[in-house]
Order: structure tokens, then C-alpha cells, then sequence
């Protein structure tokens, strides 16, 4: 029998659950007694719920996010009434603030806001003692983090060879972005450099090679940054990938010109741009040098060999169908290697709630809790933007399509305006965002090209093969030899 049960659902199997390792950690001397269950989104409530029980534990401790929440209110309720004396003890960000009248809260026996290592070891010692107490609700924020045990050790082999490495080297953000769960605290921590790259260094020996930092803004302290950037050039290989969320308008030539010395494909660089427009920053509070923004990821496409990931926010106050559009063409100018169209999500206890009111901001009442309308965006326009965000996704993020797509530009004002365009024939011809295959993509992109009377068939045809036939081993076959109807 093992005591304690720490689970949680991922996305997908390939993402482990980087706050469960670090509970566990911490656990002292109840570590031994606790075991990590991960399960994902194609997993059932009601397999989960077994899987769990069949282990007799004591004590259930579950992650809740966003992407989660229903599916663990089910696992919760099913144990709870076949093993009602298990004792369930829910925490993460999406039962940190206004959970009072969530159901998983009802059902749960107790609560953990907020940063959870300290505060959940100690409940776990007054349990496993005989003592459970009365109070519901636990929260006590984690003062110094070297005072933390790392979690690193708690990766396993078979999560060195399958799933992403998620690491920390500091907690928090100095931003006040107020879509964020981060502005709620602002400030920023920072882990001892010498012990995390020593941890570093020992998972990379044990055959880590996909590495993902969950540091909110990983170039705020620039020593802090360039001694960890210069860490992983030296440990570098072809097969690495280490990935880094940056403030570009923060970046110094220092980094940059690091940034330069790694392998191609091996540096990943999320950068949040999320609006252009001047009112919605203000609004927002959100300070990002612009001018700057745009050098830096130019710099970045043409001087180092990094995949730059960058996005958008649609829905937020004061955001147009126009300044989106004027943000989207701004990042086709920087021509990042992916470019995400979000959709923005009211996340319990973020100070965007502020604006509901004036800005009329109408939320989708169950999660990912995503904008409907806004006073200045329809829900019309919102429905387009999340398709073509999906159709974005096909044709431009997955490299599918990187000729063709210079052509589809031309065929509009501007190329958000012809992306506009072909994602409404997209889902005209087959009302579909999903389930539709490279050769039907490509035969999609051929015939609206046509229908445009910008270029000839055999243009067409040429680019869209040349693209179609850059990756090896693609078998299906397409045929242009007429129009989809």
C-alpha cells in the first residue's frame, strides 16, 4: 500500500507534471511513502479514478489547471463515493482563487492555494500523524527557494527518453500584465545558479534532451540568464531542444549575440507579444517597446538558427478587428517560424475581470473559459479568428507550406486580410478545422489561389508541389487537375 497518491491530468502524455515532482520532493520523510500517478486527456475520469484506488491510498493529492478541471471533479466524485474515507487535497492554479463555489471544492477535504511544497508537507506530517484539521483552506507562499529541495531526481528514465523536461531557475514575474496569473504577485525570485545547473548537469548526463524553462521572463536578470544560456551552449547537441520564454524588448546585445553560438533548431524562443495596440497595453498594463520588439525578432530570424514562436491575444479590452489585424501583419514582418493566434481566457483571480463590466466582456461560463465578445470584437469576428488561428496552425506554424503561402499573401490589401479570406473558403468548402489531411490542404490552398486570377495553373501547381514534396517520406498523392468544387 502507498499512502499518498499525487496525480494530475497533462495535456498529452509527452508533458510531465512538473508541480506533482516538486511536492513529492519535499515530502521529507513521507517521500518514500508517495507515488506519482500521470494520466492525460484521451484517459477517462472513470479509468483514472481505478488507477488511483487500486494503489489503497490514504491520501489523494491532485493537480487542477485550466485544461483539467472537469475531468478531476469527476475523478474526485468518483472516489470520494466509492472510498469516501480517502482523504483528497486538491492545489493549482485553477482552485487558487475563486473556488468557493466550485464543485471540486465542495467535494474535496482540502484546498492548497497557491505554491504548494511547504504548506502541503505540512499537512501531509499532521495527517500522517493521526491529526486532521479543521481548516479547509491552506496557503503560505514559499519565501526563499533555495529552501526548496529541487525535483529534478524525480524524473525518471522512461521521462528522460519520452517527455519534456520542465525546469525552473526562477519563480515570477516583475510584470503587471493583467490577463496573468503572474501580475496577481509581481516579483521575482530566483533559484542558486551553481545548484540548479549542477541538477542540470545531471539529467543531461542521465540522456535529457528536451528542455522546456517555465520561467515567466527568462532574461529579466541578465547574469542570471547568460550564465544558464552558456550552461546549454556547452552541453549543446543536434538532438537537444531547450526552450526559453523571453521579453524581447529586454534582450541585450550580450544574450543576443550567445543566442547566435547555438546548433540549428536546438534553441526555442516563446515571445508573447499579445497586442499592438497602444490602448489595450495601457488598459492591460502592459509596458513592451514595440520598435524594439520588432528588432529584436528580426535579429533573432536572420542572425541566429532559433525557432521562434510568437502570439497574439484576440479578445482583450479595446481590441479591434483592425489593431488585430495590424498586429497579425506585424508578426508576418517578423516572419517568426510560428506565430499563435490565441484566444484569451479569464483565468480565476486575474485583474482582467476588472474590465468586464465597461468593456462588455462576455466569457464562455465553463473552461477553457474563453471571450465570446467584447464591446469592440463580435463574437462572429472571434469565431473567425479561432479558425483561422486553427488553419494558421496547418498551413503556416507546420512549415507545410512555405512558398505557397508567399503567393497567398499577394492575393489581399494585406496578408491578414488574405488570410481572412481564405479561411473563410476553408470552412466554406468543408466547414470543417480538423480531420483535414495534407492533400486536401493542398489541393484547398490550389483552387482559391485559381479562383483569385492573380497567377497561372501551372504556378500554382509548381509551388504548391515544391512545397508539398519537401518533407521526405509524404505518400499521398494529389492531383490539381481540377478545382474543388
Amino acid at each position: 500500500m502507498v499512502p499518498i497518491v499525487l496525480s494530475t491530468i497533462t495535456a498529452r502524455y509527452s508533458h510531465s507534471a512538473f508541480g506533482l515532482r516538486y511536492l513529492r520532493a519535499n515530502l521529507g520523510k513521507w517521500k518514500e511513502h508517495s507515488l506519482i500517478k500521470e494520466f492525460h486527456l484521451k484517459q477517462t475520469p472513470l479509468f483514472i479514478a481505478e488507477s488511483i484506488l487500486q494503489e489503497s491510498p490514504q491520501i489523494v493529492g491532485l493537480g487542477v489547471y485550466i485544461w483539467n478541471v472537469n475531468e478531476i471533479t469527476e475523478v474526485v466524485q468518483i472516489i470520494k463515493r466509492v472510498s469516501p474515507e480517502t482523504i483528497v487535497i486538491i492545489g493549482g492554479p485553477e482552485v487558487s482563487y475563486e473556488y468557493e463555489s466550485m464543485p471540486i471544492f465542495k467535494e474535496a477535504d482540502y484546498l492548497i492555494c497557491g505554491e504548494g511544497e511547504h504548506i502541503f508537507s505540512k499537512l501531509i506530517d499532521e495527517m500522517m500523524e493521526g491529526e486532521f484539521p479543521q481548516q479547509k483552506v491552506w496557503k503560505k507562499e514559499v519565501d526563499k527557494l533555495n529552501l526548496l529541495v529541487m525535483p529534478y531526481d524525480d524524473y525518471s528514465q522512461e521521462d528522460i527518453a519520452h517527455r519534456i523536461i520542465y525546469a525552473e531557475s526562477s519563480r515570477g514575474c516583475p510584470f503587471h500584465c493583467e490577463f496573468c496569473l503572474s501580475a496577481i504577485n509581481p516579483g521575482v525570485r530566483f533559484f542558486d545558479r551553481k545548484q540548479f545547473l549542477k541538477e542540470m548537469e545531471k539529467l543531461i548526463h542521465r540522456g535529457a534532451r528536451n528542455f522546456t524553462f517555465v520561467d515567466r521572463t527568462f532574461n529579466i536578470h541578465e547574469e542570471h540568464a547568460l550564465d544558464i544560456i552558456c550552461f546549454f551552449q556547452r552541453h549543446a547537441k543536434e538532438d537537444m531542444r531547450i526552450h526559453f520564454e523571453i521579453v524581447p524588448d529586454k534582450l541585450g546585445e550580450r544574450i543576443l549575440e550567445e543566442f547566435k553560438n547555438f546548433p540549428d533548431g536546438v534553441l526555442h524562443l516563446e515571445v508573447g507579444l499579445q497586442t499592438v495596440n497602444p490602448e489595450t497595453q495601457k488598459l492591460i498594463s502592459r509596458r513592451q517597446d514595440l520598435t524594439r520588439t520588432f528588432e529584436v525578432l528580426c535579429f533573432l530570424k536572420e542572425q541566429t538558427a532559433a525557432k521562434i514562436h510568437a502570439d497574439l491575444v484576440a479578445g482583450m479590452p479595446a481590441e479591434t478587428w483592425e489593431s488585430f489585424r495590424e498586429g497579425f501583419n506585424y508578426l508576418i514582418d517578423c516572419a517568426p517560424q510560428e506565430i499563435q493566434l490565441g484566444i484569451l481566457k479569464r483565468l480565476r483571480g486575474a485583474r482582467i475581470s476588472r474590465h468586464i463590466q465597461e468593456y462588455q466582456m462576455a466569457f464562455a461560463p465553463f473552461p477553457p473559459y474563453e471571450i465570446l465578445q467584447t464591446s469592440t470584437m463580435t463574437f462572429e469576428e472571434l469565431q473567425k479568428l479561432k479558425r483561422m488561428a486553427r488553419y494558421l496552425e496547418l498551413y503556416y506554424n507546420q512549415g507545410n507550406f512555405p512558398q505557397s503561402l508567399a503567393l497567398l499573401w499577394k492575393t489581399g490589401t494585406t496578408p491578414f486580410d488574405a488570410f481572412s479570406e481564405f479561411s473563410d473558403y476553408i470552412w466554406g468548402k468543408t466547414g470543417k478545422t480538423h480531420e483535414l489531411s495534407l492533400s486536401s490542404l493542398a489541393n484547398l490552398l490550389f483552387s482559391y489561389l485559381l479562383d483569385k486570377n492573380k497567377f497561372s495553373p501551372e504556378e500554382v501547381e509548381k509551388v504548391i508541389k515544391l512545397d508539398y514534396n519537401q518533407k521526405p517520406g509524404r505518400t499521398e498523392k494529389i492531383n490539381f487537375s481540377k478545382k474543388i468544387s
